[in-house]
């Protein structure tokens, strides 16, 4: 598998205090779909934002195709824009209420010095793809339901042929018919024009049906890192294992017992010495306290943790 983004001891710091990221390495293969999960606060929406050249590295480098971004020439920059787009979680307020939906999918390609006319094709071929009719193209956003807003998002993300798109949450606020609909939609883009997926999402359920790896965030770490199979069905992290055991299931074979974490998430100001996640660790003994666990490999999974959960 060809390497299409390579983070390297990624650090993210905000008024030179709010440690967002915090130390983060991990690998992008071309044709991927890569989930990020965690709760809120864990960095997930500023890693993705960093794969995007949106923000520059306190520590540590992103690249993408051997080139750092954070290094870019303006020429260059241009270059990676079109490479790299975003499916953003709110369709609505990222689609210019003043703009039809025709004017909405020509625009990246004015932007980017194509021939909009020359390339209408490849817009009927995006309204197809993603299951919209072409009477669309002349309505305006509030014209269409949240469910065609979300599939325009989709086409205009992909109107560049991107080679990596980023999907902040883009099943919520959708019913879960719709939910399946979109993420069976994504997954045939994805083999239809040989994309590779960053998925950011607090939806384990949406997480295990789309990706090929997983990797579990707190407070700006991985916790863990592995293929969804192994992650979903053999945690070796305490904080993964209590993610999957308040995730409802439908199978009652796969439901865990519920784990209860003590206490609050710490501030990213402030976070705990030792390991990040000891002040609310069920496991948690004294060493954990006051020494960080490294991200260890075995057997194609990686958790930082020194009293690991069993193989089942």
């Amino acid at each position: 598998m060809t390497e299409l983004v390579h983070v390297d001891g990624l650090r993210i710091v905000f008024d030179g205090r709010l440690r967002a990221v915090d130390g983060v390495s991990f690998d992008l293969t071309e044709g991927e779909t890569l989930g990020l999960v965690g709760e809120s606060g864990s960095g997930k929406t500023t890693i993705a934002k960093a794969l995007l050249g949106l923000y520059t590295p306190t520590e540590g480098q992103v690249t993408f195709e051997g080139r750092e971004l954070a290094g870019l020439k303006r020429r260059e920059r241009m270059w990676f824009r079109r490479q790299a787009q975003i499916i953003f979680q709110d369709a609505y307020s990222s689609l210019s209420p003043r703009l039809t939906i025709r004017s909405l999918l020509t625009e990246p390609l004015r932007i980017h010095g194509l021939d909009p006319r020359a390339e209408f094709h490849r817009i009927e071929a995006l309204m197809a793809a993603v299951n919209l009719s072409p009477v669309l193209l002349d309505k305006y956003p509030h014209q269409i339901s949240g469910g065609q807003a979300r599939r325009v998002g989709i086409a205009r993300a992909l109107v560049l042929h991107p080679r990596l798109v980023v999907a902040d949450e883009p099943t919520a606020g959708l019913d879960v018919s719709i939910q399946g609909d979109l993420l069976n939609l994504l997954a045939e883009l994805r083999r239809q024009y040989g994309l590779t997926y960053l998925m950011v999402s607090h939806n384990l359920n949406v997480i295990r049906k789309v990706t090929d790896r997983v990797a579990v965030l707190y407070l700006g770490q991985i916790m863990e890192i592995g293929t969804t199979r192994q992650v979903f069905t053999a945690p070796r992290h305490p904080y993964t294992h209590a993610l999957l055991a308040a995730n409802p299931e439908i199978d009652p074979a796969l439901r865990r017992k519920k784990v209860v974490l003590q206490g609050e998430i710490p501030s990213p100001m402030t976070p705990p010495p030792g390991c990040r996640f000891h002040t609310r660790c069920p496991r948690a003994e004294s060493r954990c306290r006051v020494e960080p666990p490294e991200l260890r490999a075995l057997g194609g999974q990686s958790f930082a943790c020194h009293f690991p959960l069993e193989m089942p």
